[in-house]
């Protein structure tokens, strides 16, 4: 029923799209010039020493502990000998009592520079992570104890890192105006003992991402100082990270509130360190992460605020591109199919095949769905489910056990069945909804494919972007005329959903978790609010409209109508004219179909 000349018509501006794509490159900001060498400054063993000192006040730091508020207290002293200004902040979340210890020190400008770390352990006794992370915190105080500064300096120790980066979030509330502050960086796992490259993490939990002037001068110092940094994600991966915008770390807090902010990560984007003990700390790699960070702090307050160029963009080798071209884009490609679509629901009204019965008919699914999305929130006020943490955390700390998949398997167990009753009730109040090949059936998928990717358009562009193919590639399996063969039609579902399942499997790499994980993970996602209720709607829509395409291609093609047979000529009778062709013997007299 896709009208081809309308549909060509609408591709027109996603063409466009692409030229403005093409011409919408641009140079990366450079990044500030590097300061001194920083290596006859941080003493590498002088911040062991400090990691020890913290062991030894509270080996268990677990948010919360004893130990941690003594790790705390050892932190407020070290800052106040060192000159910096302390002001601790106590504060209570979920029954604990947690503490920030901030220290600033005032330069010649009132622009401020923080560099904090997570003092709190998720393991003990985390030598490797938190403690190392503080121990380096700590010896930058040092080396700038009696040194002047143009720009404000604040180190902060922050608590609750383990518990969804609560402390981060406290932090990011007294900092004030983002506008001010010319960068954050953030320390995680610097005495890891691994053979894996640094990391720079810039990921948030929206589409914003760090400033590529501050990226770029954070890796030149990691050069300068490790020599290696790990390589960041190709195009490929970018678009997979604003498809499914998911920023473990305290950098992601940071950046959805306005600050400037990167992590440095001894090893790897999740930087778990677990049971580390002090002798298993590498003190090379400490003392090169923490000469890194210096050299970065330094060039940083010797130049002004790195330019920072598009809140989302996409790096293609040496150039940017920002994200509002592919959100354009992505609107242009989602276009045709939406005017198509509308246009065959109007061809099918004017021809009186009924659209609105399976539009009913594949809502069922969406409710089913909807219903389980419900059964999820509940189970989260109940506490079935573990309580969601403020923010993204390593899936590893909320393992996949037996209770979690008695969750799962309980919203698996309410969506099947009612899914299968809803549809049993439609077909039992339509009878002829029970074979999906109906041009209705093709008609009313295509209308609700169209509008949820619109919505999901309006929620997130980059993940709209990535169902582009999807919705193109079904809408043509299941409303051109005549319809690809059979075979072609399944390759054309399965190849709209190839997108998706790189983006999904992608993360279960970063992520290091398995496809049941990852779901637990998800829900987790869900119910914790980082997942919209809207966006987690309109992926349960998506899901019942591939239901429902699946349903189509095994039905088969509509049937066809019988052609007519050949029409005998006519032979009139006696009585009638026998003149000249009358007895069909020219073709003029041969009836026309």
């Amino acid at each position: 029923m896709i009208e081809p000349r309308i549909y060509r018509a609408a591709l027109l501006p996603a063409v466009m799209a692409l030229v403005l794509v093409m011409f919408s490159l641009e140079s990366r900001p450079r990044p500030v010039p590097q300061g001194l060498a920083a290596d006859v400054v941080f003493d590498g063993d002088q911040a062991l020493t400090t990691l020890r000192a913290q062991i030894a006040a509270g080996r268990d730091r677990r948010p919360g502990t004893v130990g941690n508020r003594a790790a705390a207290s050892v932190v407020f002293d070290g800052l106040r000998e060192r000159g910096f200004t302390v002001a601790p902040g106590g504060f209570e979340y979920e029954g604990k009592r947690l503490v920030n210890v901030v220290g600033r020190r005032a330069g010649r400008s009132q622009r401020e520079i923080v560099v904090m770390a997570a003092r709190d352990a998720a393991g003990v006794p985390d030598a490797a992570g938190s403690a190392a992370d503080t121990a380096a915190l700590l010896e930058i105080a040092r080396v700038y104890s009696g040194r002047p500064s143009n720009k404000t300096l604040v180190l902060a120790s922050v608590d609750g890192s383990a518990l969804g980066e609560v402390g981060t979030a406290r932090l990011a509330d007294t900092l004030g105006d983002p506008d001010r502050v010319d960068a954050v960086i953030v320390l995680s796992g610097l005495g890891v003992p691994t053979r894996d490259r640094p990391a720079l993490v810039s990921w948030s939990n929206d589409a914003t991402r760090a400033g590529l002037g501050l990226q770029r001068t954070a890796v030149e110092s990691l050069r300068q100082e490790v020599g290696e940094v790990a390589e960041g994600a190709g195009p490929a991966g970018q678009l997979a990270r604003l498809a499914f915008p998911v920023g473990v770390g305290a950098q992601g807090v940071l950046l959805g509130r306005g600050y400037d902010s990167v992590r440095i990560s001894g090893n790897g984007e999740l930087s778990a360190s677990g049971r580390v003990e002090p002798a298993d700390v590498d003190r090379d790699r400490l003392e090169g992460l923490g000469r890194a960070t210096l050299r970065a702090l330094t060039a940083l307050d010797a130049a002004p605020p790195p330019e920072r160029g598009p809140e989302t963009y996409v790096t293609v080798v040496s150039q940017v591109l920002p994200g509002w071209v592919l959100s354009v884009l992505a609107f242009t490609l989602i276009l045709p199919a939406l005017v198509a679509s509308v246009d065959a629901f109007a061809r099918a009204r004017r021809r009186g095949v009924p659209v609105g019965p399976w539009l009913i008919w594949v809502g069922s699914g969406v409710a089913a769905l909807g219903l389980g999305l419900g059964v999820a929130y509940v189970l989260a006020l109940a506490g079935a489910v573990p309580g969601p943490p403020q923010a993204p955390v390593d899936p590893a700390a909320f393992p996949l056990d037996l209770a979690a998949a008695a969750v799962l398997a309980g919203v698996a167990v309410v969506v099947v069945p009612v899914w299968w009753a809803l549809r049993r009730l439609v077909v039992a109040r339509e009878p002829d909804l029970g074979d999906p090949s109906a041009p209705g059936a093709s008609v009313a998928v295509a209308v609700v494919l169209s509008a949820s990717l619109l919505v999901l358009w309006l929620l997130n562009p980059f993940a709209a972007l990535v169902c582009v193919p999807a919705l193109h590639l079904w809408l043509l399996g299941t409303l051109v005329d005549p319809l690809p063969p059979g075979r072609a039609r399944i390759v054309m579902v399965l190849a709209g959903l190839l997108l998706p399942a790189l983006v999904a499997s992608y993360y279960l790499v970063v992520l290091s978790t398995d496809p049941l994980s990852g779901a637990w993970y998800l829900l987790l996602l869900v119910t914790g609010g980082h997942v919209g209720t809207l966006t987690a709607l309109a992926a349960a829509a998506l899901l019942a409209v591939l239901v429902a395409v699946i349903a189509i291609v095994r039905s088969g093609p509509p049937p066809q109508p019988q052609k007519a047979g050949p029409v005998a000529a006519s032979v009139r009778g006696p009585a009638g004219y026998a003149g000249p062709g009358s007895l069909g013997g020219t073709e003029s007299a041969l009836p026309r179909r």
